[in-house]
């Protein structure tokens, strides 16, 4: 009885003491948040300020579509791609910044990203005010923005990172064959190129093809876009970046590439000269962050609204997490706004290179399901909507693409590993079945797959494609047989999309929410736009994960394993977990095009 009484009392002690530990954490937290909000009520804008662009560690297009980063309590909003882009267009209008200052060296975002940045910024430049960039160096793509300033300094011995795109794709078929681990592969599509690192040790003709074609695409964009912007000195970029002038900081400003070499003291006080005030006054600057926070538009509006649901990262089973496109949660999301009567179009953002191909036809159809209403369903693409991406794209009422989206890659692929020979060989591990059908243990990752077996699994892969094509024929009301042409898991940029009748225009955002606007019969004037899914933030997201019901999933453990890999390596590791939890047929690009 004693020891039951002491295993009583001890298990009431751990409760009481895991319960006030809770109690004092989460007050901690809150005083906190408290004491910070009383302290100052949020950042305000002081007049003669230059506003600056800071960025986040991955530039979402959601604000808060990221997973948690730090425990700080008093943790900024992350703000997206689009909130910033509004953000640059309100400092435009207030005259309170003079003039915005690019200082990043870095950019964490793809070339469409990027790209609307600086198209931003370019009309920013409208206002009469000035754009000034300056960094110590300059990697590719903060360049390219960089190129939209009215003036452009690096730093002393500074170097400037351009050299031209290209794709350089890693190969594991040699390694897994040396741990005796065989990828059984199954695609449909002769360009269906995501499976080609675990079969074959270089890229195919195909593959190299379609790589050329949509990387020569883009940087011929880009090349356009700086040399209207800059006046270089008898060359042009493409020679450039053959030459990587911008290695040699005096050749740069020689070429036009920058206008000078400057130290930050001496930037410092050119900033001065233009904003109009004394070397010996303070200069007041302020975070593109901050001034979305002082200056974002937090009312609540009400009738005719257009939403826009964006939908980035990897198309997955459940609710998925945050950056991710969860087929449970997008299917909610969209029967929500069906229901909606405030809702009166849907323009579904698209940035995705795909991902479980039966998670892709539930969000189609949900897509079906909503223009049953009768309300218009427009898709704007950004860097990525290929495959999955592609396929939740292809019902919509129009769809437009950026120049250089990538796009189409319409093609399906299955993959599992078999341990067989490592198990039995490298390890010493055998295993024998006992089977009372004939396929009762079919698919074991420790059993070669049988030729009735194969059999299934490719005509598996094939009626997946089929389909596939058939959502595309019907929604694009294109001929099966020149789906079947075009298809082929292919990858396009956003032009030859265009051509091929896969999109219906060229354009962006805004331009999408105009057209779903007019589709829904809206005066120009008439409506307001929502930005869906909304976003936990961090009080949600760690108040969820320690309560074990954040839909999102562990935040705090994934945020420690992007602390541990880095940004660069943790991308790879979502491309690889994303492409190995997936149960069945997947329709996605697997790429990560470093720009």
């Amino acid at each position: 009885m004693s020891r039951f009484l002491k295993i009583v009392f001890g298990s009431c002690l751990g409760s009481l003491l895991a319960i006030v530990a809770i109690f004092f954490f989460f007050g901690s937290l809150i005083v906190s948040a408290i004491s910070s909000s009383v302290a100052e009520s949020g950042p305000s804008v002081e007049s003669n300020s230059v506003l600056y662009l800071d960025f986040p560690a991955r530039l979402m297009e959601l604000t808060n579509n990221a997973e948690m980063t730090s425990f700080d309590p008093n943790a900024s909003d992350v703000v997206g791609l689009h909130d910033l882009i509004k953000t640059i267009e309100t400092a435009a209008e207030d005259d309170d910044i003079k003039g915005i200052y690019l200082k990043s060296g870095t950019i964490p975002a793809s070339f469409t990203t990027v790209r609307q940045l600086r198209d931003a910024v370019l009309n920013f430049k409208k206002s009469g005010k000035f754009v000034v960039a300056y960094s110590p160096f300059y990697e590719q793509s903060a360049y390219y923005l960089a190129t939209a300033a009215d003036e452009v300094y690096v730093g002393p011995l500074g170097i400037i990172d351009f050299r031209g795109l290209g794709a350089e794709i890693p190969f594991y078929k040699n390694l897994l064959d040396n741990v005796g681990i065989n990828m059984e592969v199954f695609y449909a599509g002769n360009f269906k190129s995501a499976t080609e690192p675990f079969r074959r040790t270089g890229i195919s003709d195909q593959n190299r093809l379609q790589t050329r074609e949509y990387l020569s695409d883009i940087f011929g964009v880009m090349v356009a876009d700086m040399d209207a912007s800059r006046q270089l000195n008898g060359t042009d970029f493409r020679t450039l970046a053959n030459d990587m002038t911008g290695w040699d900081e005096q050749a740069s400003v020689a070429t036009g590439m920058v206008d000078g070499v400057m130290r930050r003291t001496e930037l410092k006080q050119h900033l001065k000269s233009l904003v109009g005030i004394d070397e010996d006054d303070q200069l007041n600057m302020i975070s593109s962050t901050d001034y979305y926070s002082a200056r974002s538009d937090k009312s609540i509006h009400f009738g005719n609204e257009v939403a826009v649901l964006i939908a980035e990262g990897n198309i997955v089973d459940g609710a998925g997490e945050p950056g991710s496109i969860g087929d449970k949660k997008y299917v909610k999301e969209i029967e929500q706004l069906a229901e909606d009567d405030d809702v009166k179009a849907l323009v579904l953002r698209v940035n995705s290179g795909g991902g479980s191909a039966s998670s892709s036809e539930n969000i189609w159809y949900a897509i079906e399901q909503f223009k049953e209403t009768g309300k218009p369903v427009v898709v704007s693409m950004g860097d990525l909507a290929a495959s999955g991406g592609y396929y939740i794209a292809a019902n919509a009422d129009s769809v437009f693409a950026e120049p250089t989206t990538i796009t189409g890659s319409i093609g399906v692929f299955m993959m599992f590993p078999v341990l067989k020979e490592m198990m039995n060989d490298k390890l010493g591990v055998n295993f024998d079945t006992v089977n009372i059908t004939r396929n009762a243990t079919a698919l074991s990752i420790f059993q070669d797959v049988s030729p009735e077996q194969r059999r299934m699994l490719e005509n598996r892969t094939e009626s997946v494609y089929r389909q596939f094509m058939q959502r595309v024929a019907d929604g694009r009301d294109i001929p099966i047989e020149r789906v079947g042409e075009i298809a082929q898991g292919r990858v396009y940029s956003g032009m030859d999309a265009l051509d091929l009748e896969l999109v219906d225009r060229l354009g962006g955002l805004e331009e999408a929410i105009a057209s779903a606007a007019r589709l829904a019969d809206l005066d120009e004037d008439g409506y307001h736009t929502e930005q869906y899914p909304k976003t936990l933030n961090f009080f949600e997201q760690l108040i969820a994960d320690l309560m074990d019901t954040n839909p999102y999933g562990d935040q705090v453990s994934n945020m420690m394993l992007r602390k541990q890999l880095g940004e660069a390596g943790y991308r790879h590791f979502e491309l690889i977990r994303a492409s190995t939890q997936v149960d069945g047929p997947q329709a996605k690009l697997p790429v990560i095009v470093n720009f």
